[in-house]
């Protein structure tokens, strides 16, 4: 069973401010900030037509000659749907856009079970009825951070020296000292993390 689009069941004004790749039949992709109606604002008054609402209390549905739209949110966080998920650290994300960074969660709270907190205004509590989804630090992947052996996620061997990582065994034994050296947070790297140290059995 195919998962639901994630703005089935969504008005206009839950779809305003969200950033969407839009892809057309005939090929054609644009990306853009949705307006409260579920068009994507152009600025200066004009819009691309994206949904047949009429108003922000419609349902949003995408014009037929619409194949995909998909969410563009940013690659650091991991997308929350359901406000019972939520959790400390997580940021709030209302139906107006606006993002709250959550200090505390009351999951006995029956309207507003997160808090943010204001350094102006101290402590509050947001509605239930404002959440559009939540957005979680996506963690950090480990690198090599010191000199030495390090097994990546595949199981390669890769030496860390002076600042620089070489991999230097692929596979079980394809070893190789004459690879190139990269710096610890270079794509090459990335593409291998998580890291860990390797035993001097396992290398």
């Amino acid at each position: 069973m195919s998962e639901k689009p994630f703005w089935e069941g969504k008005t206009g004004k839950e779809m305003a401010g969200l950033h969407v790749k839009v892809t057309w039949k005939n090929g054609t992709i644009i990306t853009g900030v949705l307006d409260d109606i579920g068009d994507i604002d152009l600025g200066d008054n004009r819009s691309l037509y994206m949904s047949r609402g009429y108003d922000s209390y419609c349902d949003f549905e995408p014009m037929d000659n619409i194949q995909s739209i998909e969410l563009l949110d940013d690659p650091e966080y991991e997308r929350i749907d359901d406000i019972k998920d939520v959790r400390e650290g997580d940021i709030f994300v209302a139906n107006d856009g606006n993002k709250y960074p959550i200090d505390a969660v009351d999951t006995y709270r029956a309207f507003g079970r997160c808090r943010a907190y204001f350094s102006y205004s101290g402590p509050f509590w947001l509605s239930n009825c404002s959440f559009a989804y939540a957005l979680r630090p996506k963690p950090k992947p480990k690198l090599p951070n010191h000199d030495g052996l390090w097994l990546d996620k595949d199981g390669n061997t890769w030496t860390m020296r002076d600042g620089s990582v070489q991999c230097t065994c692929i596979g079980d034994d394809n070893w190789g000292f004459t690879r190139t050296w990269f710096s610890p947070d270079s794509v090459q790297v990335l593409a291998a993390a998580p890291f860990r140290p390797a035993k001097a059995v396992e290398a």
